[in-house]
């Protein structure tokens, strides 16, 4: 059964997940590894290289952030498909929110 999702801003507190990155987790999707989660990293972190099974999708809030070959600005959109696979890396310090309908699966220590 669907249920609606709230969170208020005051609720959402967030776990680190590696050095310099914390993951504010909005919404475990139903059934599955999905997830929505809002991420916050400091300037210099750096995301392992990781794979998205179903997809990720990214919307930058504040900061600059390389994802792959590509940096993104504030306002900026990333869709990236299934399967495909990249690393991040906050050139600023950046918070972001993101959708992972099969979550993400780490590939390497790179």
């Amino acid at each position: 059964m669907n249920t609606t999702t709230f969170r208020p801003q005051q609720d959402q507190s967030f776990e680190t997940v590696g050095p310099g990155i914390q993951f504010s987790f909005l919404r475990r999707h139903g059934g599955g590894h999905g997830l929505t989660v809002l991420v916050r990293m400091e300037k210099g972190a750096h995301a392992r290289h990781h794979n998205h099974p179903g997809g990720e999708e990214t919307y930058l809030v504040s900061g600059k952030l390389r994802i792959g070959e590509r940096v993104l600005a504030p306002g900026d959109y990333l869709w990236t498909a299934p399967g495909e696979s990249h690393d991040g890396y906050a050139e600023e310090e950046s918070v972001f929110f993101v959708v992972l309908p099969g979550g993400l699966d780490l590939i390497d220590a790179r």
